[in-house]
This record gives C-alpha cells, sequence and structure tokens, in this order.
C-alpha cells in the first residue's frame, strides 16, 4: 500500500511538473514572440516575475508533497486500515491543492495576458502616432520644398516684369523724346513755310510793283516817240523831254542789271535783305549783298516776263 502510495504521489508530481513545465514553455513562447516583436523592457521584467512567482510555487508543492509523503510513511506501520485512510485524505488533499493552483495559474496567465493586451495596444498606439508624427514631418518637409521652388520661380518671374517694364519706360521715354523733336521740327517747318509764304507775298507784291515802273516807262517811251511837232508849249511843259524818259530808263534797266558782272539782268534775291541785284552765275561765288553789304544766308531765283 505505501509503494502504490508512492506511486500515486510520484504521479501526482509527474502531473504538477508537466503543468509547471507547459505553463513555463508557453510563457517562453509568448515571450519569444513578444521579444520578437519588440516589446519594451517592462513587459519582459512582469514575465521573468511571474516565471520566479511559479518557480516558488512548485517548490512550495514540492514540500507539502514530500510532507505529505513522509507523514504517510509514518502512518503507514499502524494498520492499513488508518492508511488506507490517511491515504485516501491525502489524496484528497492533493487534488484540492492542485485544483486551487490550477485555478490561481489560469488566473495568473489571464492577468499577463490582459497586461500583455495593454502592452500591445500600447505598442500599436505609439506607432501609430509615431507614423503620425513621421508624415507631418515629411508632408512639413514638401511643402517647404514646394514653396522653395514657387518662390524661386516668382522671383525669376517678377526680375524678368521688372525688366520689361524698364525696357518699356525707356523706349517710351524715347518715343517721347521723338514725338518732341518732331513736334519742334514741324514748329521749325511751320515757321519757315510761314516765312516763305510770307516772302513770296513779298516777292509778287516786288515784281508787280517793278512790272508796273517798267510798264509805265515804256509807255512813256512810246507817248513820247509817236508825240508830233505841232504840241503846243502847255503840251511840252506837261510832257517830259525824251532826255529825260531815256535818263528814266536808264536808271530803270541799272536797277534790273546784274549788280556783279553789270552785264546780265538780276535774277536772284537774295535774303535776308530781299535785294533783287544778282544773276546766277554771280550768286554762286558772292556771299555778301554787293547793295547793303548784307551777308547772304540765302538765295532765291525770280522769273520775270516783260510785258
Amino acid at each position: 500500500m505505501a509503494v502504490q502510495a508512492q506511486q500515486q504521489q510520484h504521479s501526482e508530481n509527474l502531473g504538477i511538473s508537466f503543468c509547471g513545465s507547459s505553463s513555463q514553455e508557453w510563457m517562453m513562447e509568448n515571450n519569444n514572440a513578444c521579444g520578437g516583436g519588440g516589446f519594451d523592457q517592462p513587459l519582459y521584467l512582469s514575465l521573468q516575475q511571474q516565471q520566479l512567482f511559479q518557480q516558488q510555487q512548485q517548490q512550495m508543492m514540492l514540500q507539502n508533497q514530500q510532507r505529505n509523503f513522509s507523514n504517510q510513511n509514518i502512518m503507514g506501520f499502524d494498520y492499513c486500515g488508518q492508511q488506507l485512510v490517511s491515504t485516501s485524505n491525502n489524496n484528497i488533499h492533493d487534488s484540492s491543492s492542485l485544483h486551487s493552483s490550477m485555478a490561481f495559474t489560469q488566473s495568473l496567465l489571464s492577468q499577463v495576458e490582459k497586461q500583455q493586451r495593454q502592452e500591445i495596444d500600447r505598442f500599436v498606439a505609439l506607432q501609430n502616432e509615431r507614423l503620425r508624427l513621421a508624415l507631418h514631418e515629411q508632408r512639413k518637409q514638401q511643402l517647404a520644398v514646394m514653396l522653395a521652388s514657387l518662390e524661386s520661380k516668382a522671383v525669376n518671374l517678377f526680375q524678368q516684369k521688372n525688366d520689361q517694364l524698364s525696357e518699356a519706360t525707356k523706349k517710351t521715354m524715347e518715343l517721347e523724346e521723338c514725338l518732341r523733336k518732331a513736334e519742334m521740327e514741324n514748329q521749325v517747318w511751320q515757321r519757315i513755310a510761314k516765312e516763305n509764304e510770307a516772302m513770296v507775298i513779298a516777292l509778287h507784291n516786288t515784281l508787280d510793283q517793278v512790272k508796273e515802273n517798267v510798264y509805265c516807262h515804256s509807255s512813256v517811251a512810246e507817248d513820247a516817240g509817236s508825240c508830233c511837232d505841232n504840241y503846243d508849249d502847255n503840251n511840252v511843259h506837261n510832257n517830259p523831254e525824251p532826255e529825260q524818259v531815256d535818263e528814266n530808263s536808264l536808271m530803270m534797266m541799272n536797277k534790273i542789271v546784274c549788280k556783279g558782272c553789270n552785264s546780265r539782268d538780276s535774277c536772284i534775291l537774295l535774303f535776308p535783305c530781299r535785294h533783287l541785284c544778282l544773276c546766277k552765275s554771280c550768286d554762286a561765288f558772292s556771299s555778301h549783298c554787293p547793295v547793303c553789304k548784307c551777308v547772304k544766308n540765302g538765295s532765291m531765283e525770280v522769273y520775270m516776263s516783260m510785258p
């Protein structure tokens, strides 16, 4: 009977050790899995504490079993009935302690599992936060690069527009200067045109006067040549003598003759004195008016038709 009790107790010890080893193996696998996943150090320490606690519990159970086994050996020498009773009582006590240890182990495992889940949740939340911060920083860097690129393009575009504006301003100033010069030239040409118009009018008046004088002198000469000898004294005194008419004609011819060569007719009007006193040949070599000695700054050819 004592041998059967020892075998039964040995089998129970093997069952307890198997249960403890299986729980330790399960915890080591979880620990390896968690360690491979990159959990933090506090979880690993809690698992070590749990393993130490389980080892202490197994040692206490072994001590209790040894103590029970010694008690069974002492009581085995009394009598068989008492030994059977004590053996059954010990078996009941061992089974109750085994159930209590298994319940405690299950509760401990549930707590460990709960703690592991909490650690996993915290790890996932931490990784999510890190990922969010990394994405935010990457987006911020991309926006900074994009902003720098747009800023450089804007600066280049602004510089180009500024250069175009300065060039357009320069061209506008040049056009305004050209317009101002054109207006001044227009005014000068208008003034010259007015002066030429006034000069033409004066020349026409001068030509008309010359024509009238020549016509008057020629008509007087004709009248004098066609007059008869039976004039009375009043007609003689009223009409000019031929010699006087010839003198006037000579004076008029002297006025028309060129003052440079005294041979050809005057056909060049000098400016600014407006003297009709040179021919076309003498005008090319003359720089002063031969009448008033004024410096010549221009000349104009005049065509006169004698009536």
